[in-house]
């Protein structure tokens, strides 16, 4: 058994959505100073790195992150490459064919190349999927979906209304952003997500394993 961990690290000039802060680390203990341990205190946005959507996050009133269903973030799950440099769209999906009944999706593209430089500026040139994948995965009863950048949401026109983000949440798909795929290989893996439990939480950071068996 191999177990990959997908997740970014967090640093405090890490790349971040839109230039919001990162993560601040402050000492609060130290040994060095006469206490018994070391102890600091960090202050981070709830959507910083590798972290979870919940319905809340787009959807007033949805599910926050302490309330989603665990069978959701843990179980088999399928690694798709995509080497396209348009959004994946549902007809991409059928050629892809998937094996039935995949119930979580990872998708590796050029996004993860990004993070060989941890502290990169951000930037809206990515690759995700777009509204009709979205409504593909919701058909065929996907509970998870992920991607390897800081949104799940095309930039430029086809992000009005949100129409990836409203279309997965409404239907309780968990959206996993800020993986970093770039030593995974495409296939079947055990998936583990591990956010944060906010109590009324609109997203989460969160440790994501792959296990290959």
């Amino acid at each position: 058994m191999r177990v990959h961990d997908v997740s970014l690290v967090m640093r405090p000039d890490m790349t971040t959505w839109n230039k919001e802060p990162g993560p601040t680390i402050t000492p609060f203990r130290r040994i060095a100073k006469g206490d018994t341990a070391n102890v600091s205190t960090v202050s981070l946005g709830d959507h910083t790195g590798t972290h979870v959507d919940p319905p809340l996050h787009f959807i007033e009133g949805g599910g926050s992150v302490d309330a989603l269903p665990v069978d959701a973030l843990v179980g088999p799950c399928v690694v798709v490459a995509y080497a396209g440099t348009a959004h994946i769209d549902d007809a991409w999906l059928e050629r892809a064919r998937l094996p039935s009944g995949t119930a979580r999706i990872l998708f590796k593209t050029s996004n993860s190349e990004l993070w060989r430089e941890p502290t990169a500026e951000f930037t809206r040139d990515f690759v995700t999927v777009n509204a009709s994948a979205a409504r593909w995965c919701v058909a065929r009863g996907v509970k998870l979906v992920g991607i390897d950048y800081l949104s799940i949401e095309p930039q430029g026109p086809e992000k009005a209304g949100y129409p990836v983000h409203h279309t997965l949440l409404a239907a309780g798909v968990v959206i996993v952003e800020g993986l970093d795929l770039r030593g995974i290989a495409p296939g079947a893996y055990d998936l583990v997500c591990a956010p944060i439990k906010i109590a009324g939480g609109d997203g989460a950071p969160a440790r994501v394993f792959l296990i290959e068996r």
